[in-house]
């Protein structure tokens, strides 16, 4: 009985392999990792050197720079994927730093997934650990790259060396940005798509990307777009912003209707707004650049304080459309006759 008891501690154990210190090369090449290729439960360790995804890999977690003063980089440029799926309660930890160590994600191809199904609010790509100040990470999202993520969080509210650098890709959050965890200090989610998902609905606490002038400000650049899902009047993407400022000036405005959902002429949804509205704080504006077919979107004052506090999408299908399904009412009732 002891026996099958330790065997069990041991096999369910989190088991972690470390990176060769300094080596240049690819994942897959088990020599830098002390000749044993990584599991799909393990924990992939990066204190320094420079690894790239080359193939599609599953693992546990990954921790990069968990000791002191290293300079590690992260490539994920060959449409490889990664998926850090590790089914616990443990949050998971793409990217973390300690003191005087320098992190760098560079990733324009190819998808990482960091998030666990059936585990809500557990997959958490993290810029840097909650206890570090002094530590140095950059994810740099580009091209044709997705992460897609349960949360996606700075680490700690006042640190400034992290910073999440989109000029492309798209960011799929499936659950949060942490309202202390904010990543926008000077980065720029200038193109690419910043996406929410369904199951992300009545949980998003706060979103931003790009160029806000401090952690509660932000804007959605000119290139970038928003993509909101809309399932009914009543299930809809939606971001709460603990903030006081939003601009969406110059960006795409993507609208994705589900499961067959066509809404009623003049039904509108609130897809933006602060989570406290107050004339101290709120200021929404921008147009965006590009808005579908049949839809309006406009920051709108909801209180009556003559502050924009809600980014509110309308839709008003063009006369053409309302013309045409009134035409074709008109011959069926014609055929009726």
């Amino acid at each position: 009985m002891v026996c099958a008891i330790l065997l069990s501690i041991g096999s369910t154990a989190q088991a972690t392999k470390t990176w060769v210190s300094g080596n240049v090369g690819n994942w897959s090449d088990v020599a830098n990792w002390g000749g044993t290729a990584l599991t799909t439960t393990e924990t992939a360790q990066i204190n320094a050197g420079t690894a790239t995804v080359d193939t599609d890999q599953t693992i546990g977690q990954l921790l990069m720079n968990v000791v002191t003063g290293g300079t590690a980089v992260l490539n994920i440029n060959t449409g490889a994927n990664l998926n850090v799926s590790k089914a616990s309660a443990e949050l998971f930890c793409l990217v973390k730093t300690t003191d005087a160590s320098v992190t760098t994600v560079n990733h324009s191809s190819g998808t990482v997934s960091v998030y666990s199904t059936g585990y809500a609010g557990t997959g958490e790509t993290r810029l840097v650990s909650s206890s570090t100040t002094l530590g140095t990470a950059t994810y740099n999202l580009s091209g044709t790259a997705v992460l897609d993520t349960e949360i996606l969080s700075k680490g700690n509210k006042t640190n400034t060396a992290a910073t999440f650098n989109a000029t492309g890709g798209t960011l799929v959050l499936r659950n949060m940005m942490y309202r202390f965890g904010l990543i926008s200090e000077g980065a720029g989610f200038n193109q690419g798509t910043a996406k929410l998902e369904m199951g992300a609905i009545d949980s998003v606490k706060a979103i931003t990307f790009g160029n806000g002038t401090n952690s509660m400000d932000y804007t959605v650049g000119t290139g970038g777009t928003m993509n909101f899902d809309i399932a009914s009047i009543s299930s809809f993407d939606n971001i709460v912003q603990y903030g006081n400022y939003a601009n969406t000036a110059g960006a795409t405005l993507q609208v994705d209707l589900l499961g067959g959902y066509t809404p009623e002429v003049g039904s509108f949804f609130d897809v933006w707004t602060f989570s406290v509205k107050s004339a101290t704080y709120n200021n929404g504006s921008g147009a965006f650049a590009t808005v579908p077919a049949g839809w309006t979107s406009a920051w709108v004052d909801t209180n009556a304080d003559t502050f924009t506090d809600t980014l509110r999408l309308t839709y008003t299908p063009e006369p053409a459309t309302i013309a045409l399904l009134g035409l074709g009412l008109l011959a069926i009732r014609r055929n009726k006759k």
